[in-house]
């Protein structure tokens, strides 16, 4: 058998972990200074950083010309971005993001639209950038507007409050038991209203054993105490219906004149307790705030697709990724767009491993990984 692997894979070479490192950061340095066309209609800016351990932070833009994005075909993927800013800040600011964003204009021109959380630094920054370039609308990333609405209704009740804790208090008691497989998905440990719905599918899914004709015995052992909360579950999955229903909608279709309308007839009656009519009221706000106020035009609503960025470079770094950022963000250049034979060809070309060390040293100084490997070196016994 090794023979045969052998006289298989002899025949060529296969390049070496580092040489796949180095042309994948030099691809994504090109991305990064290579000219971008500007458009007539302007650039939609996604924009958020990204962070590890320490204090260095990355503030991300990739954009699209607006008139490119698919509206009404999907959303926004990989291929359809290209990098337009990768800057490494110590500390973010208002400021400091408003500075960064003039600085972007020289790639783009003006952008049309602007999508990003509503972080504080970068809504500040944002607005001021705004406030001088009026040409430009800043809309809040829908999922993150959704999900703080949910998190600003429910955690004011208490029901919520002791539905979460009893939960999280069952996954204790199950986790070292052979009925660990009932365990509960476990929560995010920052912004957990952002995937809280996989929580209530599972409280349902455990619902249904609980209230078959014969319950299921380990279910009713553990979570007998979920019958207690039918009533509730079904009113948070209904406020959770709406918000997931506006997200996937705008989404695809992005916002429009015709938004708000066809949100309502896919939502259908709003009827129910006060939370469920003020979560309604809060994302019809939404629609009607941010829309565009040309009928014939339509913005970008979701910045979803720079998070899914965000957890490809995490599962290219590997356990790099506990270590702090590195060069390897440039690979956030590389993994957009469509990239021809040529113009990979001419990236390389273009950008010889001297400069990719360079931008590394200038622009990330001594890195978590150089800091641990010099306490290693040093408190070697």
């Amino acid at each position: 058998m090794t023979l045969l692997v052998q006289e298989q894979f002899a025949s060529f070479a296969v390049p070496s972990f580092s040489a796949i490192r180095s042309w994948l950061l030099r691809v994504g340095l090109y991305a990064l200074t290579k000219p971008l066309q500007r458009r007539t209609r302007g650039w939609v800016w996604l924009i958020d950083h990204t962070i590890q351990i320490g204090t260095l932070k990355i503030l991300v833009i990739l954009g699209c010309p607006l008139d490119r994005v698919p509206f009404g075909e999907r959303a926004l993927q990989f291929a359809d971005l290209q990098l337009v800013a990768l800057v490494p800040m110590e500390q973010s600011t208002g400021a400091a993001v408003d500075k960064e964003l003039d600085r972007a204009v020289e790639r783009t021109g003006v952008p049309a639209q602007i999508v990003a959380d509503q972080g504080s630094d970068l809504k500040k920054g944002i607005t001021d950038f705004c406030n001088w370039e009026v040409r430009t609308e800043y809309v809040p990333d829908v999922a993150h507007y959704g999900a703080t609405l949910l998190e600003r209704s429910w955690s004011d009740q208490p029901r919520w409050r002791e539905f979460y804790s009893q939960l999280q208090s069952t996954s204790g008691k199950l986790r070292q038991t052979k009925a660990a497989y009932l365990l509960a998905p476990r929560p995010r440990s920052k912004a957990r209203f952002m995937n809280v719905g996989v929580q209530l599918r599972f409280a349902q899914r455990v619902l249904k054993l609980l209230t078959r004709p014969v319950p299921h015995e380990k279910a009713l052992a553990y979570y007998g105490w979920l019958l207690d909360y039918q009533a509730d579950l079904a009113v948070w999955q209904r406020e959770h219906g709406l918000v997931k229903t506006t997200i996937e909608s705008l989404r695809v279709h992005g916002l429009h004149a015709g938004s708000l309308a066809e949100l309502e007839k896919t939502w259908g009656p709003i009827n129910g307790p006060d939370s469920t009519q003020e979560i309604a009221t809060s994302l019809r706000a939404y629609v009607i705030r941010h829309k565009p106020k040309d009928e014939a035009t339509r913005f970008v609503a979701s910045s979803e697709v720079l998070e899914s960025a965000f957890g490809k470079l995490k599962r290219l770094e590997r356990d790099q990724s506990s270590d702090g950022l590195t060069g390897l963000v440039l690979a956030l250049g590389a993994m957009m767009g469509t990239t021809a034979d040529e113009e990979i060809r001419q990236a390389l070309e273009a950008t010889p491993e001297k400069k990719v060390d360079n931008w590394v040293k200038s622009k990330l100084g001594k890195t978590m990984q150089w800091l641990r490997r010099q306490f290693c070196r040093e408190t070697k016994a």
